[in-house]
């Protein structure tokens, strides 16, 4: 025994082993730790604009539409913002909850035509959508 303990090759491979198989064993329970989380990620997020085409009189006033979003984390806050050509303006919040979903209602002032972009933020997470303005369908 002392002569099997005294080589060290013997020492070296023996706690190489023992070194593998810990680390193994850490990155298998770590790797079904995230599935049982109600607040994980199903897919990644998505947000989209409801109608896609807002209808502004002269695109000029303010535009209104719902922001759906939907994939979130359960504790996130998601800002919501729109990029127009004056600047980002920040109009509302979603709060997914339990069903990692939210919808807002957007009441947004335009100064003219064309395709927006709707920023949502969340976490480390930043998602984009189009929304369109437009004087008539």
């Amino acid at each position: 025994m002392s002569r099997f303990l005294g080589s060290r090759l013997t020492l070296v491979g023996l706690l190489v082993s023992i070194l593998v198989v810990v680390v193994g064993v850490s990155v298998a329970m770590g790797a079904g730790a995230s599935g049982s989380s109600s607040s994980a990620h199903a897919s990644r997020p998505s947000v989209q604009a409801n109608p896609i085409a807002v209808v502004v009189e002269e695109c000029m006033g303010n535009a209104e539409f719902d922001i759906y979003g939907a994939g979130w984390r359960a504790d996130d806050i998601v800002l919501l913002s729109l990029n127009t050509g004056a600047g980002r303006l920040y109009v509302g919040a979603g709060f997914p909850g339990e069903s990692m979903a939210f919808v807002d209602g957007v009441t947004a002032p335009v100064t003219g035509c064309g395709v927006m972009t709707i920023e949502a933020t969340g976490g480390s997470t930043t998602i984009t959508a189009p929304v369109s303005i437009v004087a008539s369908k």
